[in-house]
């Protein structure tokens, strides 16, 4: 058990955490901005910290500085709460090098299923299904178009890491295609430090439906069943039901077996969620 653990976020992430680490009778350190400094969290954890740049966001991507917090601190651990650096291999890897424990899965399982564009090359080979999309490390300009053509108009362009909708954008035709590169490449490299993205097929109206899978260090594998989430605004879950309506038992199954055998496939560790969408004909793809 953890004497003091760093929490490498803000908010309400930050004040979940650290209300379970105080009932488990684990110390916690927060980190705030100068524009953060009245924020409930810092005033919850035991102890505060200021991190260095004035810069709100970037501030809490800056690796170094978390990692000599936590060192100075003497915190044993660093739980990245979701966001920011949850899925950030770089991060993870920088914790085991300066001997602090990452607070979810290893640095492997992050390089994967971490970056969209990874883990849908990595699920491609498990057989599972996937929509057509270009996911390929070059990012040249004319070639993103050559490959939005390929899989044909609408499509969707998305980070290729983080999450929770950020700088995802509907493109309907060729000619809003350059204009909203820009602006998923912008908001990419402001919400995750990258400006890699990946193009996918736009589903109109699509049921998005994830599973919630659990592993421990031991090679155990279980999937907690479903929720969902297709009502959603600017792609971010407004409502997330569970049981979900839209689901037999047999395809309940087929997605909670595929889940499980992703999550066993990288060698997961902790909680973790595998989405899937649903077309308007039920075929579903990871």
């Amino acid at each position: 058990m953890f004497k003091k653990i760093l929490i490498a976020n803000r908010g309400e992430i930050a004040c979940r955490i650290s209300s379970t680490a105080k009932k488990m009778g684990i110390k916690t350190v927060g980190i705030y901005s100068r524009d953060d400094y009245l924020s409930k969290h810092t005033e919850i954890c035991d102890e505060a910290i200021l991190l260095n740049s004035s810069e709100t966001t970037n501030c809490y991507l800056d690796i170094n500085n978390i990692i000599e917090i936590a060192k100075s601190t003497n915190s044993q651990a660093i739980h990245p709460g979701y966001g920011f650096l949850s899925e950030n291999s770089t991060f993870a890897k920088a914790c085991q090098n300066n001997g602090v424990k990452f607070i979810g899965p290893s640095a492997e399982s992050i390089e994967i299923m971490g970056s969209k564009s990874f883990s849908k090359a990595h699920v491609e080979k498990l057989k599972i299904p996937t929509l057509p999309s270009y996911h390929g490390t070059n990012q040249n300009v004319d070639l993103l178009l050559s490959e939005a053509k390929n899989i044909e108009f609408p499509i969707l362009l998305k980070p290729s890491l983080g999450g929770g909708g950020k700088g995802m954008r509907v493109v309907n035709k060729e000619e809003e295609f350059f204009e909203s590169l820009k602006s998923c490449k912008r908001e990419s490299i402001n919400s995750f430090g990258d400006d890699k993205i990946l193009i996918e097929k736009y589903l109109k109206n699509p049921k998005h439906i994830e599973v919630q899978v659990i592993s421990d260090m031991y090679g155990n594998h279980l999937h907690l069943f479903e929720r969902d989430c297709s009502i959603q605004r600017r792609y971010q879950k407004i409502i997330e039901e569970a049981p979900s309506n839209y689901l037999d038992e047999k395809k309940r199954n087929i997605i909670g077996e595929m889940a499980v055998s992703i999550a066993r496939s990288v060698k997961y560790e902790g909680v973790g969620t595998v989405e899937f969408i649903f077309d308007e004909e039920g075929k579903h793809y990871f």
